[in-house]
């Protein structure tokens, strides 16, 4: 009952209480923290721990379970004590606190006793397992061993400190569904293996849901042991981490984390390894960034081409026809460099072959004939572009979104501008039309190698701007009645980071620019084709467009015997001409849709340069110039000729 210092004798009956109170704490924590305590010392005692750790697989049967498993049942009685008199006093009694006290305490001693116990062997077996499965294999054996302890150990702590009336309803309902399992069997023996297995799955889930009942593993003592236990993983794997430089690797420690925290989630009962797989992953990815950034820097941004890196279109072409690398070349299609639909769908050599002409009896031979060929695709991509996929493939699924964004965003800009640097070397050694194809062939297929990405490629960068912070230092010293303890505005110092340094921001948009870097490519490509196939007519249309009407006719350029022979001779290069640009195009490209996307403005351009010819000379009367009915027709059918001849479809066709 309350204490009532008005009752007659009640000081003395509650100096008696108190103390009676007082033994009987004294007895339970004897009873419970000292008998853990001598528990765990005679554990480390007999075993010789931590010096000896226990090996793993004999862990679960040895005296640090079965000791304690021996005196669980007594402790619980006793905490049970405690418990239901805790409970029958209140939160807001002052004798709670005692209780409260001697639960904390007991928790605590037991807690420390169970690290003590097992820190060592648990270490000493992740340690094992790095070395015998190295640090991919020890990551998912490491996480299923910290799941099975984190099941035992609470099994075991709630044996101490759990409700027994929630153990025996948990064990009830367990019973009751294995019977109900049980007696749904019909008879048929076929279905007697799935049956035990759905059974047994349905038992280990329900003995996770059992544990999960009883909300006593949730103390916050107890869940702090846990996490200690398994940081052990965390300790082991970060220092396996700090030498890996392979990104394969690091990928798939990421992703078998992933897995095996997806396990750990799925139960309350092993959040401790969630969480300590979870920090691991946090490691590994920053560990990836790092050398996937690490990566692109050394591959992409600092990388200087070599010869043979050069060497376009050298590598395009197969090994019986390097020689022929200029001029008119003949490929055969079925020895094409990319076998692709459209040029950006090349793939990397683990992608598909895209071989749909394959005969049903091809053989192993032709396989890797396939293979070999997919190869050497791959390996005729500029190495700085072939880097970027590579690893930007690798890093998708296993980086936060945001932070691949991010790296992609500025792989895609040191990439376009690795490739205008080589196009401008490749230009210097094997000409202008090689130039504009190399660099039209790596952004179509970089534009269509991120496009499964679905990146946006957008950000905004801010920089300081210290240009007004000179005049801003010196109007800060001009003024003699500055403030500069003032609680305001007007602040001296206020007022001289305010007009001294402001924050410029930029707008950053890498497939935008990869995208105007396309079209400029494209467009180079067209103006460098028309020039070089048709330049004199071009000259000559330009001359007759700056010479005004009245001095077209008289004009010297105009003389019909000048410019039949500027027709005749550009007529004379055109074919040859134009089948060595489709050539070159069908050796970068490989695609029929790409090569006339890229030379129909061409034809055109071909096409409008002639008939403004044939309108100039039209303006021309006869008699001046030399110009005649003879003459203006074999001009006007040199013309026709011209047209035909750019508008002729391709002779492999």
């Amino acid at each position: 009952q309350p204490y009532d210092p008005r009752a007659g004798g009640s000081a003395e009956y509650y100096r008696r209480a108190c103390a009676l109170q007082d033994a009987a704490l004294e007895l339970l924590r004897v009873g419970v923290a000292d008998r853990i305590s001598q528990t765990s010392a005679q554990v480390q005692d007999t075993l010789n721990l931590p010096r000896v750790p226990i090996a793993a697989d004999k862990l679960e049967a040895s005296l640090v379970y079965t000791r304690f498993h021996g005196i669980s049942r007594r402790s619980n009685a006793l905490l049970s004590v405690a418990r239901e008199r805790l409970d029958a006093l209140g939160p807001g009694s002052v004798a709670s606190s005692s209780y409260e006290d001697l639960m904390s305490l007991c928790r605590g001693a037991y807690c420390s006793a169970r690290e003590a116990l097992l820190t060592s062997t648990v270490r000493m077996h992740m340690d094992t397992l790095r070395e015998r499965h190295g640090l991919v294999g020890m990551t998912r054996l490491a996480s299923v061993f910290l799941i099975r302890l984190c099941n035992v150990e609470t099994a075991l702590y709630l044996d101490f400190f759990g409700d027994p009336s929630r153990r025996q309803q948990s064990r009830r309902r367990l019973s009751s569904g294995a019977v109900d399992a049980d007696g749904n069997d019909d008879g048929q023996a076929a279905e007697d293996g799935p049956a035990m297995r759905r059974l047994g799955s349905q038992s280990a889930s329900a003995s996770r849901s059992a544990l999960s009942d009883d909300p006593a593993f949730r103390d916050a003592e107890f869940q702090s042991c846990l996490g200690s236990l398994c940081s052990a993983l965390h300790r082991t794997v970060r220092r396996g981490l700090v030498s890996v430089l392979d990104l394969d690797v690091l990928c798939q420690v990421v992703s078998v984390l992933r897995e095996e925290r997806a396990a750990a989630n799925a139960s309350p009962v092993t959040t401790a390894a969630a969480r300590a797989v979870s920090g691991v992953i946090q490691d590994a990815q920053e560990r990836l960034i790092f050398c996937a950034n690490s990566s692109l820097h050394r591959e992409v941004v600092k990388f200087r081409p070599g010869k043979g890196d050069l060497d376009y279109p050298g590598k395009l072409l197969p090994p019986g026809e390097k020689a022929a690398a200029a001029g008119a070349i003949v490929i055969d299609d079925g020895d094409g460099g990319e076998g692709t639909a459209d040029e950006g769908e090349a793939k990397a050599p683990d992608g598909p072959t895209g071989d749909a002409d394959a005969k049903p009896s091809q053989t192993t031979g032709g396989v890797d004939d396939a293979v070999a060929a997919q190869l050497k695709v791959y390996e005729s991509w500029f190495p700085p572009m072939r880097s970027v996929l590579r690893i930007l493939s690798k890093i998708f699924r296993v980086v936060e979104p945001r932070v691949f964004e991010d790296i992609a965003l500025s792989a895609v800009q040191s990439c376009t501008k690795s490739l205008k640097d080589g196009s401008v070397q490749i230009y210097r050694s094997s000409g202008l039309v090689h130039a504009d194809l190399f660099l039209v062939k790596h952004l179509l297929i970089l534009r269509e190698q991120l496009s499964p990405f679905d990146l946006q490629l957008r950000s905004v960068e801010r920089q300081l701007d210290f240009t007004e912070a000179g005049r801003a230092v010196t109007r800060f010293l001009a003024n003699r009645n500055r403030r500069l303890f003032s609680m305001s505005n007007e602040n001296a110092l206020v007022t001289l980071l305010r007009e001294g340094v402001s924050v410029q921001e930029s707008s950053v948009d890498s497939k935008r620019d990869l995208e105007d870097c396309l079209r400029s490519a494209c467009n180079d490509f067209i103006e460098h084709t028309t020039a070089s196939l048709l330049g004199p007519v071009f000259g000559l249309v330009e001359r007759c467009k700056d010479s005004g009407p009245e001095a077209l006719p008289s004009a010297p350029f105009m003389a019909a015997t000048s410019v039949r022979d500027v027709l005749s001779s550009a007529l004379g290069g055109l074919g040859e001409g134009l089948d060595g640009v489709r050539t070159q195009m069908r050796l970068y490209l490989e695609s029929a849709a790409t090569e006339g996307i890229l030379l129909r403005p061409v034809v055109k351009k071909l096409t409008r340069a002639v008939e403004d010819v044939k309108k100039s000379v039209s303006e021309v009367p006869d008699g001046e110039n030399g110009w005649d009915a003879g003459i203006r027709a074999e001009v006007n059918g040199i013309a026709d000729e011209f047209v035909k001849v750019a508008t002729r479809p391709r002779a492999d066709k």
